[in-house]
């Protein structure tokens, strides 16, 4: 079970379960959008087997916090740096859309997609234009920032979806007593459904697979 403190971007620690120490630490890189270099680890529980490795076995729990680094405010340079590499990208479409500023924390800069075609982004390819954007970013600028994009309120809107998906499917896990994997989502979209079924006491969920291609898999929690 993963226990994020919060389900979006601004989130500045995690609290993870596992079978093992590693993989209570992989999942709550998950719920941050981090890396092993990126948090200070606090070890709160190192579980137990329980009688024959499985009754009685309590998970282990670990709590993942960004270091002071990571979660500055992007510098005024390295925004400069993302909105011109967006704006660049934009102007090569050749529609009537532009990238400006929404807001700017930890290591993300927010900008919304505005102008006579921004509506053609709200969508799949929004999520695709973001993840091509930040390779980007990240390898030739700035590897300690990213970009976030949005159209309108699509977003808010995902989000809403998304939680109701994971509620609909976590009943089909309980009632059928067999896991379900997710399509592919982004890092914060897999941090929804995380954070939407952590207190669920019949389900737990984990993330599988490589960007982009990584999927949540919503499995039965064994009495």
């Amino acid at each position: 079970m993963v226990e994020a403190m919060t389900d979006n971007a601004r989130a500045q620690s995690a609290e993870a379960t596992g079978r093992t120490i590693e993989e209570a630490k992989e999942r709550a890189l998950q719920m941050l959008g981090a890396t092993e270099q990126q948090v200070e680890w606090e070890i709160l529980d190192e579980g137990s087997r329980g009688i024959f490795g499985v009754l009685g076995s309590t998970p282990a729990r670990v709590r993942a916090t960004l270091k002071t680094a990571v979660r500055q405010t992007p510098s005024e340079e390295s925004e400069r740096k993302v909105m011109a590499v967006v704006n660049a990208a934009l102007r090569a479409s050749g529609l009537a859309v532009k990238a400006i500023k929404r807001d700017s924390y930890d290591c993300y800069v927010e900008l919304e997609l505005v102008g006579r075609d921004a509506q053609r982004f709200a969508g799949p390819q929004l999520d695709a234009l973001q993840y091509l954007l930040n390779i980007i970013i990240n390898k030739r600028y700035d590897k300690f920032t990213r970009v976030l994009l949005d159209v309108g309120d699509y977003r808010k809107q995902r989000a809403e979806k998304l939680r109701r998906m994971a509620l609909e499917i976590a009943q089909q896990v309980k009632e059928r007593g067999e896991e379900a994997v997710l399509d592919p989502l982004n890092a914060i979209e897999r941090r929804i459904i995380h954070h939407t079924l952590m207190n669920d006491p019949d389900v737990y969920t984990y993330s599988e697979g490589e960007e982009p291609e990584r999927r949540v898999v919503i499995s039965p929690r064994k009495q």
